[in-house]
């Protein structure tokens, strides 16, 4: 079998499963690639993993490969009946990084250096929603409710609450802009994700915040850890992020690190160490003045 036949037919199976057009984008981008470097479709694992092993970039863009690949043979499997080689590629190791977000003060300064209306409106909203850069690209007017804006995401519609500040700002910029039915508006339209994306990421770097990460996303994981330090549960975090598995959700929780900062500073051996200290620097202060005491009372004899 002809592999650009083979992603083609998954791209269309994704495609009527309703895949959102960023995750067929993503699938499309890397089985490109695959079929380029493998124009027959391999059934052993050896082609696969030779293909891997050319990918570039960082371990997190090769495991995203695999992914994609993994999915891709699965359905093949599925559909045609031919054999599945991923199941004997190793999947590439991927090292845990600590998810970036941004500290309470740099979400703060983000917020004061909004150059305009739109601006203002946009980075209110990532810091108070936690929304993604789609959703907010697709927010329209009819969309902006008393207390809740309706969002459409990865996995449908979901009813995000807002605060009373980020309400005024949606409704004086829809004011000021006219008839059409979006509320964020470029100079050809509505803006995009990229264009949203664009937005954010010329403020996070006005504000002096450090990257790679930036753009808003970054403000979404923010949004999630604030959200569980300042006494969130998972389960509202993931309705209000519209994760589709809990485990995903959980990723915040790593980042909630209050508890953990808390033991430390009551457990940790450095305390242990310092009191060892302080009783030593007492114990010689005591063993000092009794030697003194000895000396003067041998003078005096």
């Amino acid at each position: 079998m002809r592999t650009e036949q083979a992603t083609n037919n998954f791209l269309d199976s994704r495609t009527a499963a309703n895949l959102s057009p960023v995750t067929i984008t993503w699938y499309r981008d890397k089985l490109r690639r695959f079929a380029q470097a493998c124009p027959e479709l391999p059934e052993e694992p050896s082609p696969v993993e030779a293909f891997l092993s050319k990918v570039q970039g960082s371990p997190e863009n090769r495991h995203a490969y695999f992914r994609a690949l993994r999915a891709f043979y699965r359905f093949i499997n599925a559909r045609y009946g031919t054999a599945n080689p991923m199941e004997k590629v190793t999947p590439p190791r991927c090292p845990k990084k600590v998810m970036a977000t941004l500290e309470p003060e740099e979400s703060m300064k983000l917020l004061n250096s909004a150059s305009d209306l739109r601006a203002r409106t946009i980075l209110t909203l990532f810091v108070d929603s936690g929304m993604r850069s789609g959703e907010v690209a697709s927010l329209r007017k009819q969309d902006i409710k008393t207390e809740t804006v309706t969002v459409r995401g990865k996995c449908g519609q979901r009813e995000v609450p807002i605060s009373d500040e980020t309400r005024r700002l949606l409704l004086t910029l829809i004011a000021q802009d006219g008839n059409d039915e979006y509320v964020f508006l470029g100079h050809k339209g509505h803006l995009t994700r990229h264009g949203i994306y664009h937005i954010v990421r010329a403020h996070m770097e006005k504000t002096g915040i450090p990257g790679p990460k930036l753009g808003g996303h970054r403000i979404r994981h923010a949004f999630g850890k604030g959200y569980l330090v300042n006494g969130g549960d998972l389960r509202s975090l993931q309705k209000l992020m519209g994760h589709a598995n809990i485990s995903t959700t959980e990723k915040y929780a790593a980042l909630n690190l209050t508890d953990v900062i808390t033991k430390h500073q009551r457990f940790t051996p450095l305390r242990a160490a310092h009191a060892a200290a302080q009783e030593s620097f007492f114990d010689t202060h005591l063993a000092i003045k009794e030697a003194e005491a000895i000396l003067k009372e041998k003078r005096c004899l």
